[in-house]
């Protein structure tokens, strides 16, 4: 597949708008002595149903099944009811499930929404690997499959790929940090859960950052299990130890309340340039503060428009100009969080 990167922008939150697709057909009418069973088609009844003005009828793509990993956040929050808007607003009828963060849940999400025969496409943030059992059936039942903001290792049965680029959000963590502390510093790293795909996707663009600047001293790197009391444990011992920490970089705002937490405890908090991932309501908080340097959105809306763009080439059948697309990040510092937060419905 081939992979395409969309312009990126790092300082500021681009303005984004969303335009209906609709395609407008004349509304078609008999004389009321005509046969009904041969003059008015089913076809045309229900285009007439649909109606948006005089002129004519949106046209629709079919239904499309949207699963989410879980709601549980502002950003996947946001991030579902984007998808929504933008499906209907593109001729979709859009079935949106949550799966609880459970693979099993998932798996049976998929396989129902085959067995159904009411959708033309499928697409998934997935849980994990074992999703792609379904992905084979849906492939089998002739529908398409796509995955969003999360994907899988094995893409056999998965016609198209929608994403943003965590490792480019790795290397910019360390990048940002370079710029407030210069290029030779003592750098503290907390990781998500080992192996996870994220983690070893913005773990890519930690080593890029090491790379280029071989004067960062690293003196701590764990995990911190993508949650807010195993970060504090983690980064209480670094703490505890003495060992002088000039910057931070949490693979993301979960972590980073609790890093917050022992740098408050520490007396050091707003001291020390810390960056992560998601934007959370708590991180904007601390970010107006002071408290943290920045948080990097996952561009919700641009995974959502390019999904749906894509799902349509398939479904009237032609061949996308890219199968595998990844939108670049969206920073968020003080300098432009009141222009996000509007942009974001005001969280």
């Amino acid at each position: 597949m081939k992979k395409k990167w969309l312009a990126m922008v790092l300082v500021g939150v681009m303005a984004l708008s969303l335009c209906a697709c609709g395609k407008e057909t004349p509304a078609a009418q008999e004389p009321a002595t005509e046969q009904p069973a041969e003059e008015a088609p089913v076809e045309e009844a229900d285009s007439q149903e649909g109606e948006t003005g005089e002129e004519g009828t949106e046209e629709s793509y079919g239904k499309i099944l949207f699963i989410q990993t879980h709601n549980n956040n502002s950003f996947m929050s946001y991030m579902g009811e984007m998808f929504e808007k933008v499906a209907e607003e593109n001729g979709f009828e859009c079935t949106h499930l949550t799966s609880d963060s459970d693979e099993a849940t998932q798996l049976s999400q998929i396989e129902q929404g085959v067995a159904s025969k009411e959708y033309v496409g499928i697409i998934v943030d997935c849980t994990g690997e074992g999703v792609t059992q379904g992905f084979k059936e849906a492939k089998e039942a002739g529908l398409y499959v796509m995955t969003l903001h999360e994907g899988v290792t094995d893409n056999t049965y998965v016609d198209g790929i929608v994403a943003c680029s965590l490792a480019e959000t790795g290397y910019q963590h360390i990048k940002l940090e370079v710029d407030e502390l210069g290029d030779s510093f003592n750098l503290a790293i907390v990781n998500g859960s080992e192996g996870h795909g994220a983690t070893v996707a913005i773990r890519e663009g930690y080593e890029r950052a090491l790379e280029e600047f071989p004067n960062i001293n690293v003196v701590f790197d764990g995990a911190g299990n993508w949650n807010a009391e195993d970060a504090m444990e983690l980064t209480g011992n670094w703490f505890s130890s003495g060992t002088k920490i000039d910057g931070i970089v949490c693979m993301n705002d979960g972590m980073a309340t609790g890093v917050r937490q022992v740098m408050k405890d520490n007396g050091v908090l707003g001291t020390i340039p810390i960056y992560s991932n998601d934007c959370e309501q708590d991180t904007l908080k601390a970010v107006e503060a002071g408290e943290q340097s920045g948080s990097f959105d996952m561009n919700a809306l641009a995974q959502c428009e390019a999904a749906i763009n894509m799902m349509k080439t398939f479904v009237t059948g032609g061949t996308p100009e890219e199968t595998e697309v990844y939108v670049d990040p969206l920073l968020v510092t003080v300098d432009n969080l009141e222009e996000y937060r509007a942009s974001h419905g005001g969280y």
